[in-house]
Formats: C-alpha cells, structure tokens, sequence
C-alpha cells in the first residue's frame, strides 16, 4: 500500500498525469481549508449558543450549547438539537412556575439570533475567506447545491463549488495556451 499510495501517479497515463495530480492536490487543499473553516464555525456557534443559553437561564447551558455547535459540523444538522433544547426549556418553565410557552419561546429566540448570526456573518465571513468565495456566491452555492440534491447538496456546496470553479480555471488556461499569439499585440 505504501508503494501505491507514494507512486500512485505512476499508474495514470502520462498525458493525464499532470492535470489529474493538480487537480487532486488543489481538490485536497480546498477540502482542508473547507474543514478547517468549518469548524471554526461550529467553534462560535456552540459559544454563542451556550452563552444565549447561560442567559436566558437553561439548564445544561454549555453542554447543549456545545452540542449544537458540534453538530453544526455537518451544515444545518444543528437542527437536531432544537428537540432537547425545547423539552428543557418548557421543563424548566414548569418547574419554576413560569409559562412553558416564555422559556420556549426564550429558547427559540436565542436559536434564531445565532442562526442569523451563523448565516449571515459567519459562513460568508469565514468560509468565503477562507475558499476565496464571495458571499453572494455562497449564498448561490447552497441554494443551486441544495434545490439539486437537497440535504445531500447543503452539505457538499461549497467544496463541490470551489471544485468546480478549479476546473473552471483549469479549462479556461488551457484554452488560453492554445490560442495563437495575436499579430496586433506585437507591433512596436
């Protein structure tokens, strides 16, 4: 496996070799840049869900705070924590003798402002620097990516589109080093 995987450029066709490894090698990069991006998203979020939720006086504050954060690796997967967040905030509400529908709606609240937060500062800010995307590109990314794949396509947009751009760049260079130099440009 180690020879394979040292060599494995060995194995393609030599005319192929140099676009299939830049490629890959600018595919791998975009990927690591995605992830570590990411996580730095899933960083604050957890911090700022936490911190809502110490506010507004939740129980389990920071843990389902972070768990939210975390499972916001996976983009819009956070979701899944709204269910224990709810159950905990109408439990507390009960047990101090609080309308269930004030810490819920507390709850929701804070969810909602960092979502926000998370959509309309965040991602752009951090992802677009980091994959050198703007944010409205972004934005059009997950949209297209998700209308054609649906949660499949949330999840995989932005390095999907950051791939796809590459190849774009690549085509178009190509294209470029085959036209003929123009006459006109080299008249003194």
């Amino acid at each position: 496996f180690g020879r394979i995987k040292a060599g494995w450029q060995d194995y393609l066709p030599a005319r192929y070799r140099e676009g299939v490894t830049g490629f890959l090698d600018e595919f791998e990069k975009t990927m690591g840049l995605y992830f570590r991006g990411q996580i730095i998203v899933c960083l604050i979020v957890g911090v700022l869900m936490s911190t809502g939720f110490v506010l507004i006086g939740l129980p389990l504050a920071l843990a389902l705070g972070m768990l939210i954060g975390i499972l916001n690796i996976a983009p819009y997967l956070g979701v899944a924590g709204v269910i224990p967040v709810l159950l905990l905030a109408g439990l507390d509400s009960l047990e101090a003798g609080e309308s269930v529908w004030l810490g819920i709606g507390l709850a929701v609240a804070v969810m909602a402002v960092v979502q926000v937060i998370q959509d309309a500062v965040l991602v752009p800010k951090i992802q677009g620097e980091s994959l050198g995307l703007s944010p409205w590109l972004i934005l059009l990314s997950l949209s297209i990516w998700g209308k054609l794949l649906g949660f499949l396509g949330l999840l995989i947009a932005l390095p999907m589109t950051c791939l796809c751009l590459s190849y774009y760049r690549r085509l178009l260079a190509r294209k470029a080093a085959e036209l003929p130099p123009d006459p006109l440009a080299e008249t003194d």
